[in-house]
């Protein structure tokens, strides 16, 4: 009985303790509340009375435009007294009168000769005086006490974006469809437009060093606008022809076998150099049916510049229905619908994967659609079996989406599980022999400690990356650098580089020096006061592959205070957008442009200086996902950090949100 008691007191103590903790962060949410809604009401007055200044101000230079132009009218005036009076003495008759004065016949006869000059008379201004008016009356400027505001999406629909080529060196003559044609667009130079009517011509006029061609079948998704299917198919021995005659030039030949049945694919495929297949065991299949080892393997994979959690325009609404989902017909008005209809385009297909809430896939889904859905950052439920389109089937949905943290963790583990297609090409590539060389973006960690403490959590950080940097540099202050290097050197087998300070430094000081040491293609900033997951930057890399940005990080991320024991959401649906600024410990940044813009020498705020810094030269920075950064701040939370989050439901478990 006494160690149940002891139990119930144990567990209504911790139960107190909690609620008090929870009680005294509310008190400071609603302290801070306040503060925030003086501070704007101020900002409000004092806005109202710059809005009045301009106002004067306005008064003032239409006052002044009015004397400049009454001045201008007295100037007027007394030029065309003076032309009247240089008129009147320039006159033959004034000069006549003058020269009969004098007595002088020739002088009379001259006068009466000599033709007379006038000067133009002056012209009056164009404008006319105004009647003083005094400022116009400014109303109030009302108080808006909000967090900031998150970016509009890019567009009404995906566009496929332009971009850089990971192999500009090579040139690929490609037979694929679009949905392919999309995949590979930036691995290379792609040519596509042409046909069997006119392939010699384009062998000529672009050279290229590949031929690349799919088992393309027909419908919206076919490429080189249906001109290949004929030969695909083995009716006509057009694309024989081409293979043969890239055979004479020294053109490598590739076949890629993404679908349909083995053996209406193998007649056309037998010709290549290389066969691919999108996994091991259709792999053998195929080496068993030539009887031959040319035979590789390319899977269903996802390219970041096309397939990305970019939102379009709008909310996501709705469930999209992938394959045979449901056993009946959806139910009417509930916003169930088929993911795209039998003649949508890729485009369409590309807008359809960023506009509804969630997809429910059947058994049957196809595996690349679920791929490209999934890197889009798309809520998949795969079902293993049709559903009934019943209340219960909409509950489990409802519910599903309800629960945010949950459904968001999912959706970017999803996304995380795809793979690019760029490191893919490169055995195959080297199967064909050719050479593949791309820019691998090497990352320079760099960091300021201060103390043993902080260095144990750097270290921790950047030791257990699944992409780890390739250098590091540490500003030390405070430690003795020898001390540090062997430290470092235990969980850091790359380029390090050590520095002290000299004395004391603010952090942002520390910073400037370390990034100006850096060597590699993008520079990540890490805070060693906050957690940093196992693929934190694998991820920041991969989003860093997908948009157009100098600086790449995270606005919208979870922070947890340890005095209260609750974990808030800062910037809730701040992701996947181009925002005006980022957390400084989430930075990673192509080192060009870092080091072009500067840390700025102050200690708590250098990211704010240098996020006005990127608003100011047109820096473009993009806000990836929430995950894989755990904030901690030190000490009470700030009116900044309350303001612009909410606390998270349920409240998860920093040691887990850390690792996610």
């Amino acid at each position: 009985m006494n160690e149940e008691l002891d139990g119930t007191r144990r567990a209504l103590e911790a139960a107190v303790e909690a609620a008090a903790g929870a009680a005294e962060l509310t008190r400071l949410l609603a302290d801070y509340e306040e503060r925030l809604a003086r501070a704007a009401a101020a900002e409000a007055e004092a806005r109202t009375r710059l809005r009045e200044t301009e106002a004067r101000l306005k008064a003032a230079e239409r006052q002044a435009a009015r004397l400049a132009k009454n001045l201008a009218e007295q100037r007027y005036q007394a030029a065309a007294a003076q032309w009247k009076l240089e008129s009147l003495q320039d006159s033959r008759w004034s000069k006549l009168g003058d020269a009969i004065n004098a007595r002088k016949p020739g002088e009379v006869a001259r006068t009466l000769r000599a033709p007379v000059h006038k000067r133009p008379a002056p012209r009056r201004a164009d404008f006319a005086p105004e009647p003083l008016a005094g400022p116009e009356p400014v109303p109030p400027v009302p108080a808006e006490p909000a967090g900031p505001r998150v970016s509009p999406a890019m567009a009404e629909h995906f566009v496929v974006p332009k971009g850089p080529l990971a192999r500009p060196y090579l040139t690929v003559a490609a037979i694929v469809d679009r949905r392919t044609e999309a995949l590979l667009r930036y691995e290379w130079r792609q040519v596509t437009n042409f046909g069997p009517d006119n392939w010699a011509a384009m062998l000529d006029q672009h050279r290229p060093n590949l031929l690349f061609v799919e088992s393309v079948r027909p419908g919206p998704l076919q490429g080189n606008g249906g001109r290949w299917l004929e030969e695909l198919a083995g009716r006509t021995r057009g694309l024989r022809d081409l293979v043969e005659e890239c055979g004479r030039r020294g053109i490598r030949t590739v076949f890629w076998h993404s679908g349909g049945p083995l053996s209406e694919a193998v007649p056309a495929a037998t010709h290549f150099d290389l066969v691919l297949a999108v996994s091991e065991a259709r792999a053998r299949e195929w080496r068993a049916a030539l009887k031959y080892d040319r035979v590789g393997v390319l899977p269903l994979a996802v390219q970041p510049r096309v397939h990305n959690p970019l939102p379009a325009a709008g909310e996501r609404a709705g469930v999209g229905l992938l394959g045979a989902a449901l056993t009946g017909e959806p139910p009417a008005g509930a916003g169930w619908r088929p993911l795209a209809g039998p003649k949508a385009t890729y485009d369409d297909l590309l807008t359809a994967y960023r506009s509804v809430a969630m997809v429910l896939a059947g058994p049957d889904a196809d595996a690349r659609t679920v791929e490209e859905l999934a890197a889009c950052g798309t809520p998949i439920m795969q079902l293993a079996a049709p559903i009934a389109p019943d209340e219960t089937a909409a509950a489990k949905v409802r519910d599903y989406l309800a629960a945010e943290t949950d459904c968001a963790t999912e959706a970017h583990l999803a996304w995380r599980a795809t793979v690019p297609v760029t490191p893919l090409l490169d055995p195959i590539l080297d199967g064909a022999g050719l050479a593949s060389v791309r820019n691998a973006a090497a990352i320079t960690a760099v960091a300021a400690v201060t103390g043993p403490d902080e260095l144990d959590r750097l270290l921790a950080a950047a030791g257990g990356q699944a992409y780890p940097a390739g250098q590091l540099v540490i500003a030390v202050q405070g430690m003795d650098a020898a001390v540090v290097e062997k430290a470092a050197r235990a969980v850091h087998p790359g380029d390090l580089v050590i520095r002290e300070t000299g004395g004391p430094v603010t952090r942002g000081a520390a910073l400037d020096r370390a990034i100006r040491l850096a060597d590699g293609d993008l520079v990540a900033v890490l805070d060693p006061r906050d957690r940093y997951g196992e693929h934190y930057l694998a991820d920041l890399v991969r989003h860093f592959a997908a948009v157009e940005a100098e600086i790449v990080g995270k606005a919208g991320h979870y922070v947890h205070l340890a005095e209260a024991g609750t974990t808030l959401l800062r910037r809730p649906g701040a992701e996947h957008r181009f925002l005006p600024e980022i957390t400084g410990g989430t930075v990673l940044a192509r080192r060009p442009a870092l080091v072009e813009l500067g840390i700025a020498d102050v200690s708590e705020d250098w990211d704010q200086a240098l996020m006005r810094q990127c608003r100011a030269d047109g820096v473009r920075v993009y806000s990836a996902d929430r995950f894989s950064y755990l904030q901690l701040p030190a000490g009470p939370p700030t009116p900044a950090l309350l303001s612009s989050a909410q606390v998270a439901h349920p409240t998860p478990d920093p040691a887990v949100l850390a690792l996610i």
